[in-house]
């Protein structure tokens, strides 16, 4: 038996109808909150662009409960896709390892104040439903196989395949075999 390795990195976005069934507190509703409030904060200190959630952890005078809400439902959205994201793909793959899972509210935005639709743009940044998972997926593959080159291909369509009930969006930012 040969076994083939491919890492890839996932752009994920879970569904709403997920995140409502599985979570205490929306997302939407948490990202919106912390936004209003950074949006005010920023324009108050002329910033000329939007900070990440972890600049706020230090500043005292902002509300120390919106990053708190952000961080526990990034958490309970990492954990709900990585055990989901388990469950899924372990029967396809000899193993299934992450290298790291993150919200993408946690990075900087793009958006700056004062572009059009700019807190709506900062809302959906820090709304915690989008991930970014790098997988480290292993598959065994019989000795008489040629297709050495297909693991990759075959990989990137089972993401598809098992994973697009799950998730709203599903993009894969890289692959490639190990």
């Amino acid at each position: 038996m040969q076994v083939d390795q491919i890492s890839l990195t996932l752009r994920l976005k879970l569904s709403a109808s997920v995140l409502h069934q599985h979570l205490s507190v929306l997302p939407d509703k948490a990202g919106k909150g912390l936004a209003i409030a950074v949006d005010k904060y920023s324009n108050d200190k002329n910033l000329g662009y939007y900070p990440a959630v972890d600049y706020f952890e230090q500043v005292e005078s902002f509300d120390k409960r919106l990053v708190e809400t952000i961080e526990h439902v990034s958490w309970q959205v990492s954990k709900f896709a990585r055990q989901e994201i388990q469950k899924r793909l372990r029967p396809i793959f000899a193993t299934v390892k992450f290298q790291s899972v993150q919200t993408e509210a946690y990075a900087l935005p793009a958006v700056r104040p004062g572009q059009q639709s700019a807190l709506e743009r900062l809302s959906q940044h820090y709304t915690p439903d989008t991930l970014k998972v790098e997988l480290k997926l292993s598959m065994l593959r019989k000795e008489t196989d040629q297709r050495e080159g297909a693991a990759e291909g075959y990989a990137r369509k089972m993401m598809f395949r098992w994973l697009g009930d799950l998730f709203e969006s599903i993009e894969v930012t890289s692959s490639r075999v190990v």
